[in-house]
């Protein structure tokens, strides 16, 4: 006999939800999709996405769910860079993801060549 897991739907307002909720919503990507921005430096190109993630991602310090995920990508790389309980805090954790990165980048950008970063 295997093990069976139990799985935390959620709505976005951070409800539990029914498995055909979820599913719904897992369906729905552009439903889940809070805020997503390119960014452009140089030829380097790297997406910021901020998302409704409908599964539990498992419990913050405060022991509420997390619901919210914000991932980067390049053309070699998908990195998740921060998990929120609230689609607020999802707002705010996107905006600081874009300004970090952006900085990062125009940084790298404008380096010697052959400098490595330490």
């Amino acid at each position: 006999m295997g093990i069976v897991m139990a799985v935390d739907w959620y709505g976005a307002d951070g409800q539990p939800a029914t498995s055909d909720e979820a599913q719904r919503l897992l369906l729905a990507i552009g439903e889940r999709l809070l805020a997503q921005d390119v960014i452009h430096v140089g030829t380097e190109v790297v997406v910021v996405s901020t998302w409704f993630t409908v599964i539990d991602q498992g419990f913050a310090q405060n022991g509420r769910p997390l619901l919210w995920q914000t991932i980067v990508s390049d053309l070699t790389t998908h990195a998740d860079i921060g998990q929120y309980t609230t689609r607020e805090q999802a707002k705010r954790g996107h905006a600081e993801a874009v300004v970090l990165i952006s900085k990062r980048l125009r940084h790298l950008a404008t380096r010697p060549r052959g400098e490595e970063d330490p």
